[in-house]
């Protein structure tokens, strides 16, 4: 062990993902790191080929046997998804048992989409790192990124200092202790952008004050799906869709999707939810601005994220959609519309205020929903504080009446 480097009284488990048979020398650098602070490292084989070049703890046959069986014509796309599937498999075997703290993963395009697939499914907190020369993430699960700078094909003076960091990181992250939370609450998950902010943390504060454990989620699509994927989870009592802008996205090609699944989880899983028609008014794109939009209201964002106003039509569409979903629901359901505007830009004097658009969607979800899932129009803007205590009182009502009928 090198000088300066504390053993720790309980040594981890940590898991190398790696191209074995291409980053063999790599790997076996960073697992040195691992083992230099007091921690077992191991390697796992994510080798398409063949069996990589230094052995490896959790070999090609053990995967395999947890992997689908290949397809005669199996493709080399095929091939990586079978094997990180048969990680996956590894992994949450390795985690149940309790033989498993940490993952760390390295590779280019291949070893790192590879890793981000076979870590993809380990909870929330545990920790996962991937080191890779394609920098990349949905923003949907917790896994760190490390940009490698230098590719990963041999070390030198640029790599290995990349490496010797990822190894403190991951031993870092598995010896943090869980962190001291307050004893169980009702957790409340929200989604909020940034021009429905004011209104959303005057509802964050109304339902923290009412004893809630509020979980906030941008709603920049990586936010939607990471709200969906932790209600499957059995992570939250009710959910709040503050801000269903992401269906917008999806619907007219804007860049912040959740794409089609979005909307579903609540319903599926049969847990209150209150829908408000957060920043459906805006549509979301990068610059250039798409030719199917020239002419139409724009309104700077960011320097780089113009904002577009929907149409009338856009927004009738929507309403039908997120009506579409909200009536399968197999759980208590109400919706929220604020008719003075739906963001901080749909506002009296504001660069989207079109009361027509607005009106065309409380329309489509009216006529879109059973009678079973009310619709309440309040003449309020949604940051008005006033709104967001309206839109508080109605997930605690529906809690309130979850609890009885338990």
């Amino acid at each position: 062990m090198d000088k300066g480097v504390c053993a720790v009284r309980s040594p981890r488990r940590i898991a190398v993902l790696a191209t074995l048979d291409t980053k063999g020398a790599e790997a076996s650098f960073l697992a040195a790191g691992i083992r230099a602070r007091g921690h077992e490292a191991v390697l796992v084989d994510l080798s398409i080929p063949g069996p990589g070049a230094v052995p490896a703890q959790i070999d090609r046959a053990r995967i395999a046997a947890a992997a689908p069986a290949p397809p005669p014509d199996e493709d080399r796309t095929a091939a990586m998804a079978r094997i990180a599937h048969g990680v996956a498999a590894v992994l949450a075997e390795e985690f149940a048992a309790g033989r498993l703290h940490g993952v760390v993963g390295l590779g280019g395009g291949t070893g790192s989409w590879m890793a981000a697939e076979a870590t993809r499914t380990l909870p929330l907190g545990f920790p996962k790192l991937i080191v890779t020369t394609f920098v990349h993430g949905d923003g949907a699960t917790d896994t760190a990124i490390l940009p490698a700078v230098a590719d990963i094909a041999g070390l030198n003076r640029v790599l290995a200092p990349v490496l010797a960091n990822a190894a403190g990181a991951i031993c870092g992250m598995a010896e943090q202790p869980a962190p001291d939370l307050p004893s169980r609450r009702a957790t409340i998950a929200m989604t909020m952008f940034g021009v429905t902010t004011a209104g959303g943390d005057a509802l964050r504060a109304a339902l923290e004050a009412a004893g809630c454990e509020v979980v906030v989620f941008h709603a920049t699509g990586a936010g939607g799906l990471a709200m969906e994927r932790l209600a499957r989870e059995g992570r939250f009592d009710a959910i709040v869709d503050w801000t269903t802008s992401e269906v917008t996205d999806h619907l007219t090609g804007g860049i912040c999707t959740s794409g089609p699944t979005r909307l579903d989880a609540a319903g599926e899983l049969g847990i209150p939810q209150v829908v408000v028609p957060g920043a459906v008014d805006v549509i979301n794109v990068h610059l250039p601005i798409p030719e199917r939009f020239t002419g139409r209201v724009t309104h700077m964002h960011l320097p780089t994220v113009p904002l577009i106003r929907t149409s009338v039509a856009e927004s009738a569409e929507i309403g039908a959609w997120i009506a579409a979903k909200l009536a399968r629901t197999t759980g208590p359901a109400t919706v929220l519309i604020p008719s003075r505007g739906f963001s901080a830009l749909d506002i009296e004097g504001g660069p989207f205020h079109d009361p027509a658009a607005n009106r065309a969607f409380a329309d489509a979800i009216r006529s879109g929903l059973p009678t079973s899932i009310p619709v309440r129009e309040l003449d309020l803007h949604i940051n008005d504080p006033a709104f967001a205590r309206a839109v508080a009182d109605a997930v605690l009502d529906m809690l309130s009446d979850s609890e009885e009928t338990k």
